[in-house]
């Protein structure tokens, strides 16, 4: 070869091509030449690690990274060989400096999440050491970028209140659309309960509260609203109704199920003219540097108006499907709204932005699809189940507060199926305990806790199998690494759960706030929930059902699997619960009496 990069540059194809054997010999070639040289020590160790021999790795690529230290790739490379030898700490901080390198040269979300991502594997120790090295050499301006990939780091509620603060005292600082796209990526993961320090619900009842009155407030001025808006007359009937939904995906969606279902149920059952507005108002594309990157689907076929139709009922629905939250969308929703002129507008779901801007120009009642402290500037704000409180509520909102309970719509249900219908195997004569983890966003709600719950449940019981329903990504991989992976079984979206109900011995809850129509269903088939007494499916599922804490949850699992005359038990209070707190017809009626409060107020 006539030079070092020439023969560099035949290694690495190479390597590339899998032969690595050559590639090492080449490697060493080019160190035997240029001793030192950071590239072939760093690709030499990266063979090493690939081959099984990473304390070797360790060695070879620190080598590299001590002769280039400002290479992310080198930093990155240095903590997988250091995670491979066990030494976490440092490893989380070798990725947390790539993280940083990266960050300051203005990369964007895909390498930085997916440097998070492996630093959040850690302990919280390790975990609050690799956020304060990058934050120690952050170099940028941007408060939207630093705070929240900290927050990701450590999940320290701190830095959300800094990152909310700093809007609050300078909103100018920032556009609409980018506070908007701020405040979507902070709910989404409180909603999944990614704080691990600080107090989560103070921090939503304080300073989160008064950044969403700013969102809306600002919205509304810069977009030139109030001036737009017709302001409504109080009428004292309810015959118009616009349902507002941050969004309709279609068919597998829960939250669109139910928008449709109130829907037609105010139109078909009690008489009014009801028409659902679908503004596609939560983030869908990346407005700002916010990690991780946020943004949620669209379904591209509900386009203007028209009429859907599901379950043998038909509802028009405005869709605005337009991919950004801006003026000319905002003041085409308006525009649309005021020319239907409705007695009442319901905000089906909490923190539904478009809905608040008609606060102050119509009658708006918040019918939350989550329990907990809907955000939200109705005239009225409904429970999401009968005993939800108001307790650590801002006293304005607890004086908006209206008992209420969501109510629930059953799927239809198909006929018996086996598990092999589903892909389970049978275990003896009655299949073994079949446990039924139930979810849309179960990458995220199934965290190593509930893992390592759900291996410690099959240990108790050798002939138990778990069964994972709806679309997942990332959970196989990590199923995998259980100690019972062969025993738990991802069966993605099912087209009958009801079906899968009826093999099932209890449903599992994982530490989530979601999950509550799925719990709903369960109960209603009689499957006993096992849930810790937090979140939405404690809400739906009552006191019955849930736990105090892990080794409760386990115990109480175990007795349904091995006790018939509990499980027999459970499932007739499951059957009672469900027709105490499911009737969705109730629940519209209820509605419509608080409509004509709201009307009336």
């Amino acid at each position: 070869m006539d030079t070092i990069e020439q023969t560099l540059a035949v290694a690495t194809e190479h390597h590339r091509a899998g032969r690595t054997t050559e590639a090492e010999r080449l490697y060493r070639e080019v160190l035997a030449a240029s001793p030192g040289h950071p590239d072939a020590l760093h690709l030499l160790g990266v063979v090493a690690l690939q081959g099984g021999r990473p304390a070797e790795a360790v060695d070879l690529i620190g080598q590299a990274v001590a002769g280039d230290p400002t290479s992310p790739l080198l930093q990155a490379n240095l903590g997988h060989a250091l995670h491979a030898t066990g030494q976490a700490r440092d490893a989380a901080l070798c990725f947390a400096r790539a993280l940083t390198l990266l960050t300051n040269e203005g990369e964007g979300w895909g390498n930085v999440s997916a440097l998070t991502g492996l630093i959040r594997r850690y302990d919280d120790e390790t975990r609050r050491a690799a956020a304060a090295e990058v934050d120690a050499a952050y170099a940028m301006g941007d408060v939207m970028r630093r705070h929240s990939l900290l927050f990701l780091l450590d999940g320290d509620i701190a830095h959300y209140a800094a990152l909310t603060d700093a809007v609050l005292e300078d909103p100018m600082r920032f556009t609409v659309p980018s506070i908007h796209y701020a405040f979507w990526g902070m709910a989404m993961q409180l909603f999944q309960g990614a704080a691990r320090r600080g107090d989560s619900g103070a921090f939503q009842s304080g300073n989160f509260t008064d950044y969403y009155r700013l969102m809306v407030d600002e919205t509304a001025l810069r977009f030139h609203l109030r001036r737009r808006m017709k302001r409504a007359t109080p009428r004292g009937e309810v015959k118009r109704i616009a349902l507002i939904t941050n969004q309709m995906l279609g068919a597998g969606h829960q939250p669109t199920a139910d928008a449709f279902d109130f829907a037609r149920r105010l139109q078909d059952e009690f008489g009014r003219e009801v028409v659902i507005i679908n503004p596609n108002a939560m983030a869908i594309t990346g407005e700002n540097g916010f990690v991780p990157e946020y943004t949620y689907n669209i379904t591209e076929e509900y386009e203007g108006e028209q009429v859907i139709a599901a379950f043998g009922a038909r509802v028009r629905m405005m869709s605005f499907p337009q991919k950004r939250f801006d003026e000319e969308k905002v003041n085409a929703i308006v525009d649309y709204v005021d020319g239907f002129d409705p007695d009442v507008i319901v905000a089906f779901g909490g923190s539904n932005v478009v809905a608040d801007l008609f606060s102050g120009a119509r009658p708006v009642i918040c019918l939350p699809t989550s329990s907990g402290l809907p955000l939200s500037m109705a005239r009225l704000v409904l429970g999401y189940g009968e005993a939800d409180t108001t307790q650590g509520w801002p006293a304005d909102m607890a004086e908006r507060f209206r008992p209420f309970s969501f109510g629930w719509t059953l799927p239809p249900a198909g006929p018996e199926r086996s598990r092999a219908d589903f892909g389970l195997p049978d275990a003896g004569p009655d299949g073994g305990p079949l446990f039924l983890v139930v979810g849309n966003r179960l990458d995220q709600e199934a965290g190593p806790e509930f893992l390592a719950l759900a291996d410690s449940l099959l240990d108790r019981l050798p002939e138990a199998r778990i069964a994972v329903a709806g679309g997942v990504e990332s959970l196989p991989q990590r199923i995998a690494a259980l100690r019972n992976a062969d025993r738990v079984h991802t069966l993605g979206d099912v087209d009958d759960v009801r079906a899968l109900h009826r093999l099932a011995t209890a449903y599992l809850n994982p530490r989530r706030q979601g999950g509550g129509g799925s719990a709903a269903f369960a109960l209603a088939d009689g499957v006993p929930v096992v849930t810790v007494a937090a979140g939405d499916v404690a809400a739906v599922a009552g006191p019955a059902f849930t736990v105090s804490d892990d080794d409760a949850y386990l115990e109480r699992a175990a007795a349904l699997a091995s006790d018939p005359a509990f499980r027999d038990r459970q499932s007739a209070e499951a059957r009672a619960r469900f027709a105490e707190a499911g009737d969705r017809r109730t629940s519209v009626e209820r509605l419509l009496a608080y409509a004509l409060e709201a009307q009336t107020a």
